[in-house]
């Protein structure tokens, strides 16, 4: 019997050719199954809470410039959108309710303005206040009185409100121009903190109400008469400075700036000899 002969090349590749279909067919369906790639732009989530987040910060910034102007209540309004929205930072939160609390006692709304601060306390309890606001005389001493009461019932000690000091005609002045001031009333702040030198008063509150005064008179733009009050305090307290909160402040800061460098060349000129 005859070996059968062996393939030719031509009975070879039609052998091939099927598998070769079969591979390149694999091929092209795995490609086809490959994923397309995941999107690298923010969710729907992610975008609304960003739309939030603006907002807020409007509201905040809305907030602190009505504050500023003395409409508080829209600074009220626009500090309570801003914490209705969840997505403030606590210093955030801490500066809304830190001037709600401000807007409410000079308001005469004592009752509110001490939830502010409590609930203030309750996200920060070592908060306080800068040296500049601790000693106004409207809402200084509820947040003291408020944070005492806090700190005695955390260590379960037993508080008793200090009885109410009965204000002198001096301090119950300064307590009006105060609130004056803080809704920039300046004209009537000058006028009450003027009626307020003219009675007895401590010597911080005497300085307190000379460097309002000046403050006040910046404020409206009479410059000439803002500097007149700061050399008045610097003639009594030629080491006198203000606070870092206050000395850069672009009304008064270079009216006070002048008023140093005014008495300090005064004081540097040579004294005449007394002629005998």
């Amino acid at each position: 019997m005859k070996n059968a002969s062996p393939p030719t090349s031509f009975s070879l590749r039609l052998f091939k050719l099927p598998l070769l279909l079969a591979v390149a067919t694999a091929m092209i369906l795995a490609g086809c199954a490959v994923p397309p790639p995941a999107s690298t732009g923010p969710t729907p989530d992610e975008i609304a809470k960003q739309q939030r987040l603006e907002r807020a910060n409007n509201n905040i910034n809305d907030g602190l410039k009505s504050y500023d102007a003395g409409n508080y209540d829209d600074a009220i309004k626009n500090f309570l959108l801003a914490l209705d929205s969840r997505v403030l930072t606590p210093p955030q939160q801490l500066n809304a309710r830190k001037h709600m609390a401000f807007i409410y006692c000079v308001s005469n709304r004592e009752a509110n303005c001490r939830e502010e601060f409590e609930k203030l306390l309750g996200i920060d309890a070592k908060f306080e206040l800068s040296p500049a606001e601790t000693g106004h005389p409207v809402w200084g001493p509820v947040f003291r009185n408020v944070k005492n009461e806090i700190e005695a019932r955390r260590s379960g000690r037993a508080f008793f409100s200090p009885a109410a000091k009965v204000p002198t005609t001096g301090e119950k002045l300064m307590t009006d121009a105060m609130i004056a001031y803080d809704a920039a009333d300046y004209i009537k702040s000058v006028k009450i903190f003027q009626d307020a030198l003219k009675e007895t008063l401590s010597t911080d509150n005497q300085l307190k109400a000379h460097k309002f005064t000046a403050f006040s008179y910046c404020l409206s733009n009479r410059m000439t008469l803002c500097q007149q009050e700061f050399e008045k305090i610097l003639q009594s307290q030629p080491d006198f400075e203000l606070s870092a909160a206050e000395v850069g402040h672009p009304s008064w800061g270079p009216s006070f700036r002048r008023a140093k460098a005014r008495i300090k060349s005064i004081a540097a000129k040579p004294v005449a000899p007394v002629k005998k």
